[in-house]
């Protein structure tokens, strides 16, 4: 009788962690082969979409390559196939999606977890009236507690609202319920397929805005100098103060008004030209 062994989602993400290492350190030459490097900048990722009535906009699944994790969507008008399919029968996170010109994105979202996700659709399909569509997240191996999807409810939820593409159905925002650190980061790898499958099948609740970098067109202003007077007995000077004095060039001599300019050049061959002073003094004598 042969005894047929499977891994656990846990033990396989455990070896793609270990792979992923060793991968690393062939890419950086510090480990095994260390002479062998690989010049591609990230990898691809190969998702599996499979129509299952053979329509566009119909009942969908998507999976990634070497990831436990399945995805199941289709339209409200066909979620009694959905319904019946094995995934919705399982543990697991669900998306209702409905168009609103008025919401954020022109979408409205609601974001769930369920022990059996096709009970909780089924009182949704009563209670809530805007959704036209439905995504359902479940893993292969049906290893996913109750726990694990508190905890993915939870930050889904959280980066809706960061991602700020959807408005909110959710009347609250619970709390991740504690998990040990191994399960915490598995659930952080699951995430992380989301954030690559979800877009493809064109539902962006979550994903990230890009960061645009803002520039100022143009010279930027600078500040205008301030002047002071110095030595004012003799012909004035003005000089920058402290303040802007390391930011300009040197100052320049002021000129003096036409007529006093004409009346103080040299002419050839005449003595200099009197003081300010003196003139001054010639002045008030006269």
């Amino acid at each position: 009788m042969a005894v047929h062994s499977r891994l656990s989602w846990r033990q396989r993400a455990s070896s793609r962690r270990v792979a992923a290492m060793i991968e690393g350190q062939f890419k950086r030459g510090t480990g095994f082969g260390s002479g062998v490097r690989d010049n591609r900048s990230m990898s691809g990722k190969q998702i599996r979409l499979f129509l299952v009535d053979g329509t566009p906009g119909g009942l969908t699944t998507a999976e990634i390559t070497n990831w436990t994790g399945h995805v199941l969507t289709g339209p409200r008008s066909g979620v009694g196939a959905l319904l019946k399919r094995e995934e919705a029968r399982r543990t697991g996170v669900y998306l209702l999606l409905g168009d609103d010109e008025q919401a954020l994105g022109d979408t409205r979202c609601y974001i769930g977890e369920a022990d059996i996700v096709a009970e909780r659709l089924g009182h949704h399909l009563r209670e809530k009236e805007f959704w036209d569509r439905v995504v359902v997240i479940t893993s292969k191996d049906a290893d996913l507690t109750k726990s694990h999807g508190r905890y993915l409810e939870s930050k889904l939820i959280a980066l809706a609202k960061k991602a700020g593409r959807v408005t909110l159905e959710n009347g609250t925002a619970p709390p991740a319920p504690p998990l040990p650190e191994v399960d915490c980061s598995d659930m952080d790898e699951f995430l992380a397929q989301l954030h690559i499958v979800l877009p493809v099948l064109g539902v962006n609740a979550i994903r990230a805005r890009p960061i645009v970098a803002t520039t100022i067109e143009g010279p930027v202003p600078a500040e205008s100098p301030i002047f002071t007077l110095a030595n004012p007995s003799r012909v004035c000077t003005l000089v920058p103060s402290r303040s802007t004095a390391n930011s300009l060039s040197p100052p320049t001599q002021p000129s003096l008004p036409n007529g006093v300019e004409r009346g103080l050049q040299k002419a050839p061959g005449s003595p200099m030209p009197p003081t300010a002073q003196s003139m001054r003094g010639s002045l008030m004598r006269a």
